[in-house]
């Protein structure tokens, strides 16, 4: 017979277990449900996890024990625990012991036994020769000292605040899809949504501590105190991570704090070398997970399709012309510079127009100089994606795009491209499955991986992408088509091999599937992340 967790109306069964940690000896059975609301596992206790854990759900919620068969070790709603402990762990419960009464001596203290408590962790210290260094653990466990913290934060809640609304809510999707699968991983996740409520209200979180705190794109983290001098998160405690899905100098507003704990998670390791030399913050290579439209079989009706807007060349420029002449000739060289090198990242480029006029300038110089111009980015990558597409029209290649920025482009007058409404995420998820080929063109990524590639060959077409520096050992063209900006004359011939070999497109698309799903899922990102979090 084993012990199962149950519900039930016993509120003394908490302190009784407190007192007396033998009653939960032996084998017990928990349901799943109940240890992830709990807060999971705390693995940065060496010992006595599962008595730990028992008290956590104890002491939110009434339970007790019932003794049930052995059948219940396989159910795939328990989860079941031992008294098995590490051999490098034998020895430590007295930390876990330190800590329980740090996190529960108010009740003790309540209940009348918190001396008692306290003179029999350090009798057991007296005679296994360690009461100093018991003592000392003791007080910062009690006084709810940083190593307390590191612990007990192990065991809180993830807070990931969501709700923003750009780019068809693809940001708001990337946050709930992460936190489903932290929740599929046993986490409990708090949400705080900025699109129903007012970012000031992030302010109930002041002094609270959070297993993590998670932002995609988000601009809370940058929110000041009254006093102009703090940020809100320097007293929302935990560590902190930010996507940021573009490049670094159009987050130079949100990136001048600086407080600890606080990192980036981006999608390209260019960015993250531009985030540590230029804004001095930590950044982390954790590019987005692509998702799946489902497994249900779709006749694949486009040969190729592009999802995405054509982009606005001609607004850039008019932007450049309209500049001051100093600012207007420097941008207009930047462009010119990112036309001709299109394989160099931005910051690259930029460094060679400032060679080109003979300009030296300190690093923090050199990001205020770069963010003047940085809509010059935008127009290099609608150069380019205008360039990629002329190309496939030219060579007679029938392309499907979606979306009404396509209906008065210069392109449109090529017969083969075939203009659709717009789709929202989850209508180009399926999109894709009707695809036999999708095309990529990166956003000047130049050492990225995007959730766009992830998620064309996760419905089982062929990726058309131009190279990145991320693929290199993890995906090449057996995968998918991979083209270079400097060699467009190439790519037609590319696509029209693979389109004409049915055999091969499939074998391509199974292929970059496979190694997707093995790396690419939102699952896989949040095992990465915990582990993140276990490696700090």
């Amino acid at each position: 017979m084993i012990k199962t967790v149950k519900k039930s109306q016993n509120r003394n069964w908490f302190m009784d277990l407190l007192l007396d940690e033998t009653i939960c000896a032996g084998t017990v059975a928990v349901p799943r449900e109940m240890v992830r609301l709990a807060g999971g596992v705390n693995k940065r206790l060496g010992a006595k996890q599962k008595y730990e854990l028992l008290l956590r759900i104890a002491a939110e919620t009434p339970v007790e024990f019932a003794e049930t068969g052995e059948d219940a070790c396989g159910q795939e709603n328990m989860m079941v625990f031992d008294d098995v402990e590490t051999p490098e762990n034998a020895g430590m419960g007295w930390r876990t012991d330190c800590y329980v009464l740090g996190k529960y001596s108010a009740q003790l203290q309540e209940a009348g036994y918190f001396n008692a408590a306290i003179e029999a962790v350090l009798a057991e210290a007296q005679m296994e020769g360690r009461y100093e260094e018991t003592v000392s653990y003791l007080e910062g466990m009690i006084g709810h000292k940083e190593e307390y913290y590191r612990i007990d934060e192990a065991a809180q809640p993830i807070l990931i605040y969501k709700g923003d609304p750009v780019c068809y809510n693809i940001l708001t999707i990337f946050a709930e899809q992460l936190g489903a699968a932290l929740e599929r991983r046993g986490e409990r996740v708090l949400y705080f949504d900025q699109e129903e409520h007012d970012p000031r209200e992030i302010i109930q979180f002041k002094g609270r501590h959070f297993k993590a705190v998670i932002g995609v794109q988000s601009c809370a983290f940058s929110i000041k105190m009254e006093d102009e001098a703090h940020y809100l998160h320097e007293y929302i405690y935990g560590p902190k991570y930010n996507f940021f899905l573009d490049h670094p100098i159009w987050g130079k507003p949100h990136f001048e704090h600086h407080y600890p704990d606080f990192h980036v998670l981006v999608l390209d390791q260019t960015y993250a070398d531009f985030f540590r030399r230029f804004y001095k913050q930590d950044a982390i290579l954790f590019p987005p997970a692509g998702m799946e439209a489902g497994e249900d079989s779709v006749e694949r009706i486009y040969d190729l399709s592009f999802i995405g807007t054509y982009g606005g060349y001609e607004v850039q420029l008019q932007w450049i012309r309209e500049q001051e002449r100093p600012l207007r000739f420097l941008a207009n060289r930047f462009l010119l510079t990112m036309r001709k090198y299109p394989n160099l990242t931005a910051e690259a480029a930029f460094s060679r127009t400032l060679e080109h006029y003979g300009i030296e300038l300190t690093d923090e110089k050199f990001v205020e100089k770069m963010y003047a111009v940085r809509r010059v980015i935008y127009g290099a990558m609608h150069y380019y994606r205008h360039r990629v597409i002329k190309t496939i029209l030219q060579a007679g290649i029938r392309l499907d795009v979606f979306g009404d920025s396509w209906t008065h482009c210069p392109l449109r007058k090529y017969p083969n491209l075939i203009c659709h409404p717009g789709v929202t995420v989850e209508e180009g998820l399926h999109v894709w499955r009707q695809s036999r080929m999708s095309l990529n063109v990166m956003s000047w990524h130049k050492s990225g991986f995007t959730e766009r590639m992830a998620g064309i060959m996760m419905a089982g077409a062929v990726l058309v992408t131009d190279n990145t520096g991320y693929l290199p050992g993890r995906y090449d063209e057996n995968d998918m088509i991979i083209f270079d900006l400097e060699y467009l004359e190439e790519l037609p011939g590319k696509i029209k091999n693979v389109l004409g070999d049915e055999e091969k497109r499939c074998r391509m698309a199974e292929s970059g599937r496979e190694k997707t799903r093995r790396e690419h899922t939102w699952d896989k990102r949040a095992e990465q992340f915990l582990e993140l979090l276990d490696n700090r």
